[in-house]
């Protein structure tokens, strides 16, 4: 019977998988539009069941999402709604299914192997080779084609019948019922995905009437059905949600729909439908040619992995806010204590037009930048103090053979004064200038480390007093234009830290060094065990590491939780399957750690889905964010001398359609054991309060597990 349940469930993922949903409560509605035309439905079925036998006797692994049973699926589906009636379509079906999944695989190779197409999609590449073998093998066998199917319900108006049936015809089944069904499951799985299908079939269905008086028979369906399927993945599930993705799609959909009509023409005369031919072959030129390797312009465009665009933009909101916003380069501060900025972005002195994007840093005190009557170089602060990498690289250019200027001199021809040009990638350079004569340590070709002592800071070139001027640009000859950037990992005027620092003049930064024990006992190391107590009942959270690198937290419950630690920080994201409102509370006391013992507060914005609420609140969130909302989170800690332990606040904020949703979590941080309490609060409701009840290890080959007790703590 456990068997059965998990091939169902399979099943009913892939039947989901085209709309990336997360509910199997969807694939079961898309199984069921199939069926409101039984030929159709019955042989995606099959279809479906004959590739799952074929992967597990041929031992295959599954692509991401069941996608491979998919493909299958669509086969059996497309085989069903041109040709049924008798025995021979079915056993046609489960051929077909067999064969798309060593056909899928051998695709897979062929399109995002290492000597493969450059990271091609692959899409619907299998199902197109099967469902055109398995159409050309039923009329090489002679089956009669279909002329009849499922009859419409009276009583639908003409216009709506018709719209819903280009939906339906999503998976091959042009009826409304079955668009209904297939538009309720859009929906619950991304209603950005349901808009931008809709918006693809409508703008294909008028391109045809438009450009042709008399449409040939299937034309408007062809065109629709590759339309939606063009603007749901140019526009929703390969990139990332932006303007310009929006007139990717839309351009996509025009050349979908002329490609409808050149191949309805050319494959007619053979009996053979163009299927989604339009629709791959239109997402595979946007992909070939808009790459990032081509033009940066579209470096930040496509995304790693496919993900619905509620995803995308709660991601994207999470990832801004962490100092990993697109278009902007994060770089540690390059120096060590503290200094202030005497000229930001657009400063009223040389920081304009192409090199708009610089930084001035000065050393003070009590306001002043020296000593005594600042008369000489070393009476300033800044002269002769450390200049660190600011990120990892290559030396590509330096120079320090310049001298000095006399405080209030300026030497006008050398404007850069000695300076170092550090290759980033991309073809961005970070640029460090005005620094002391003869201070370099590094020389073209040597590779750079964050914290790396690289030179001191002068005052050669076009400068006055000793500072550090900093900034990032793309090309690597001195002059080139500069681009945006930002402070990573910094502490403004002394205690805000931020991810995202780009301080106004005469604020003081720094780099939040992380304290080593926190980072030690923060750190989730493959195969650590946390016991927990949940208000009496037992709760345990595990860390393991992937073959990518990428460490999860994963709770008994089966929740899952991605976790990024470094020397700085630990950063949480990614929370995936099973319901588990601890975890959730989790993620919101410890979203974002700061290892720094100076950093007392700080801002996130985490995915509001991790808010345990009622279902009317989650209403009211979805109205009032219909495409998916981050909390607005903020954060403060300090040190509790009695308890021996870090007291870490966070207040979290979202707006709903019923009013503003305020929530509070506290954490309880330990420098030997890392977190030791967290609870959280959502409108004055006590939901969760855990406490550390013990903590191990797993064990591995050779290593035995362990375990440790923790005495109860009092932390009230």
């Amino acid at each position: 019977m456990r068997i059965l349940l998990s091939l169902a469930a399979k099943l009913l993922d892939a039947y989901g998988a085209l709309f990336l949903a997360k509910r199997r409560l969807i694939g079961t509605l898309v199984l069921a539009a199939t069926l409101c035309d039984p030929a159709t439905g019955s042989a995606g079925l099959i279809a479906g069941l004959a590739a799952m036998l074929a992967r597990a006797v041929l031992r295959l692994p599954a692509l991401p999402g069941e996608a491979d049973v998919l493909n299958a699926i669509y086969a059996g589906l497309a085989l069903g709604a041109f040709y049924a009636g008798e025995p021979r379509v079915l056993l046609l079906a489960a051929l077909g299914g067999a064969l798309a999944i060593p056909l899928g695989s051998a695709l897979r190779q062929i399109f995002a192997g290492p000597l493969g197409a450059r990271g091609l999609p692959l899409l619907g590449a299998p199902f197109l080779v099967t469902a055109w073998t398995l159409l050309a093998v039923a009329k090489g066998l002679s089956i009669p084609m279909r002329w009849q199917w499922a009859s419409w319900p009276e009583g639908i108006p003409l216009a709506m019948a018709s719209a819903l049936s280009n939906v339906g015809a999503l998976f091959y089944v042009a009826h409304p019922v079955a668009g209904a069904l297939v538009l309720i499951a859009l929906l619950m799985a991304s209603r950005a995905l349901a808009l931008l299908a809709l918006g693809g079939s409508v703008l294909a269905h008028v391109l045809i009437v438009l450009a042709v008086d008399v449409p040939p028979d299937g034309l408007l369906l062809l065109a629709a059905f590759n339309g939606a399927l063009v603007a749901i993945f140019l526009g929703g599930v390969l990139s990332a949600p932006t303007l310009r993705t929006l007139l990717v799609a839309g351009s996509g959909v025009v050349v979908a729909s002329a490609l409808s009509a050149a191949m309805l023409a050319l494959t007619a005369p053979f009996g053979i439908p163009a299927l989604s031919a339009p629709f791959l072959l239109t997402v595979w030129l946007a992909h070939a040619a808009l790459r990032p390797d081509t033009s940066a312009w579209w470096s930040r465009h496509w995304l790693p992995t496919p993900a619905r665009p509620e995803d995308s933009l709660v991601a994207g909101r999470l990832a801004a806010s962490r100092g990993l916003a697109a278009g902007s380069v994060g770089l540690l501060p390059p120096f060590a204590g503290e200094m202030s900025l005497a000229q930001g972005f657009d400063g009223e002195l040389t920081h304009q037009g192409p090199w708009r994007y610089g930084m001035d840093f000065i050393r003070t005190e009590n306001g002043y930048s020296y000593r005594s009557d600042g008369g000489s170089l070393q009476d300033f602060l800044a002269f002769d103090t450390p200049v660190l990498a600011p990120a990892w690289g290559t030396v590509v250019a330096c120079r320090d053979d310049i001298a000095d200027n006399a405080p209030g001199a300026m030497n006008m021809t050398e404007n850069w004064g000695n300076y170092l040009l550090i290759d980033i990638g991309g073809g961005l350079c970070v640029m460090l200038g005005h620094l002391r004569q003869g201070s370099l340590t590094v020389a073209p070709g040597a590779s750079v480390v964050p914290g790396m002592p690289l030179a001191r800071c002068g005052n050669s070139g076009r400068s006055a007093q000793p500072h550090l001027h900093l900034h990032v640009q793309r090309g690597f000859w001195l002059g080139a234009a500069t681009v945006p950037f930002h402070l990573s990992h910094a502490l403004v005027d002394g205690h805000a830290y931020t991810l995202d620092a780009c301080p106004a003049p005469d604020h003081s930064v720094e780099l939040a060094v992380g304290s080593a024990c926190l980072a030690a006992a923060c750190a989730p190391r493959h195969g650590r065990v946390w016991n927990f107590a949940q208000r009496g009942d037992p709760w345990q959270l595990s860390a393991e590491t992937g073959l990518l690198g990428i460490t999860t937290l994963i709770s008994q419950s089966g929740a899952r939780l991605d976790a990024v630690s470094g020397p700085g920080l630990l950063a949480l994201h990614g929370r995936s399957g099973a319901p588990d409102v601890v975890l959730d509370a989790f993620a919101l006391a410890w979203g974002l750690t700061p290892f720094s013992p100076r950093a007392e507060g700080w801002r996130d914005a985490p995915d509001a889905a991790l808010l345990p609420l009622p279902p009317w609140l989650r209403i009211g969130v979805l109205l009032r964010h219909p495409f998916g909302a981050n909390l607005e989170s903020r954060y403060a800690r300090q040190w509790d001398a009695a308890k021996g332990l870090w007291r870490q606040t966070g207040r979290h904020r979202i707006d709903s359609l019923f009013g503003v949703i305020l929530a509070e979590s506290i954490g309880w941080l330990s420098e030997d054991h890392g977190p030791v309490a967290f609870a959280l609060w959502v409108d004055d409701r006590l939901l969760v309060d855990a406490t550390l009840a013990g903590y191990g290890n797993r064990g591995d080959h050779g290593v035995p597990a362990w375990s440790v007790s923790c005495s109860s703590l009092a932390l009230s």
